[in-house]
C-alpha cells in the first residue's frame, strides 16, 4: 500500500484490526492470514496488502520475524482507529517514498483544478497526476488513496450535482489538528508565523512541497488553518508592515485574506 503500488484492499480498518489481533501477544502468519481470510468461507487474497501496509517497511505498526507478526509500538498507539490516525501523522515521514506520498503531493498542488473532476478515478485528474509523479499511476491506486487520504484527514468525499461518483475534496483541518497537537507549542501563546511554520513542518512536509520555498500555502492547508481558526483553536493574524509573512492561498470569503504574520494556538 505504501511503497510503489497502492492496494485498495489494505484499508485503515484492516491495518488496524491487525494491530488489534496481535497487541497482546505475537500471532503466526499463518494464523493472522486465517483470521482475516477463513478457510470455511472460502478464502481470499487480501492478507499479505495487509501485512505490508502495517509492517516496518511500511507504517512500522507490526514487525513480522520468522513469520510471525507482532506489535512495533506501544499498545497506546493503536487503542483505537483515531489514536493510530494520530500515530501514522505524527510518522508521516515513514512512507515519505512511496507512491502514497507522491500522488498526496500531486493532488495538494492542483489547487482549484480537483473541482473540475467528479472522480478521483477520472481518466483525465490521472493524467493530470501522472504529470507530477515518478511511478506509474492506476485506478486500483488510486482507489486506495481515497480510502487512506479520507481517513488521514486530507479532506473530505462530496458527490457532485447527484453524481454517482465520489469527489475528494482537498482540505487539511483533520490533519492540521493532530500536527498542531504534536508541535510541541504552548497554547494560549502568540508565535511568530515563522515559527509556527518550523513547528508543524516535518508533519505536514507532505503538503507543502513548494511551500518553503514560496512561502505560500496550498489550498488544503489555508482551508484547514482558516477552519481552525474559525473554530477558534488557533488565532491568525496579519501585523500592519510586519516582514515574516506566510501567505495562504487567497479567497475572498474569509476575514483572513493571504497574508499571516503571527499565529496563536488556543484551547
Amino acid at each position: 500500500m505504501f511503497g510503489d503500488k497502492m492496494k485498495h484492499e489494505a484499508i485503515p480498518e484492516r491495518v488496524f484490526a491487525l494491530c488489534e489481533l496481535v497487541k497482546n501477544k505475537p500471532v503466526s502468519e499463518e494464523d493472522a492470514r486465517e483470521y482475516f481470510e477463513p478457510k470455511a468461507l472460502g478464502g481470499s487474497s487480501y492478507f499479505p496488502m495487509v501485512r505490508d501496509a502495517a509492517s516496518q517497511n511500511q507504517l512500522g505498526l507490526v514487525q513480522v520475524v520468522d513469520k510471525r507478526i507482532s506489535l512495533a509500538v506501544d499498545k497506546s498507539a493503536v487503542s483505537s482507529l483515531e489514536t493510530m490516525r494520530q500515530y501514522i501523522i505524527g510518522h508521516i515521514g515513514r512512507i515519505k517514498d512511496s507512491l502514497f506520498y507522491e500522488v498526496s503531493q500531486a493532488y495538494f498542488d492542483l489547487n482549484e483544478k480537483v473541482y473540475q473532476y467528479s472522480s478521483v478515478t477520472e481518466q483525465a485528474l490521472m493524467e493530470e497526476l501522472q504529470k507530477k509523479i515518478t511511478r506509474r499511476l492506476g485506478v486500483d491506486d488510486m482507489r486506495a488513496w481515497r480510502f487512506w487520504a479520507a481517513y488521514l484527514g486530507f479532506g473530505h468525499l462530496a458527490r457532485a450535482n447527484n453524481q454517482p461518483q465520489m469527489n475528494f475534496l482537498p482540505n487539511l483541518y483533520r490533519y492540521l489538528q493532530v500536527a498542531v497537537s504534536q508541535s510541541g507549542l504552548d497554547r494560549n501563546k502568540e508565535y511568530r508565523i515563522d515559527d509556527f511554520m518550523n513547528a508543524i513542518q516535518s508533519i505536514c512536509k507532505i503538503a507543502m512541497k513548494d511551500a518553503i520555498k514560496t512561502r505560500r500555502l496550498n489550498m488544503a492547508m489555508s482551508y484547514g488553518l482558516r477552519m481552525m481558526h474559525d473554530y477558534g483553536e488557533i488565532e491568525l493574524r496579519y501585523q500592519l508592515d510586519n516582514k515574516n509573512l506566510w501567505y495562504l492561498y487567497p479567497t475572498e470569503l474569509h476575514a483572513i485574506q493571504s497574508p499571516v504574520s503571527h499565529v496563536t494556538i488556543r484551547g
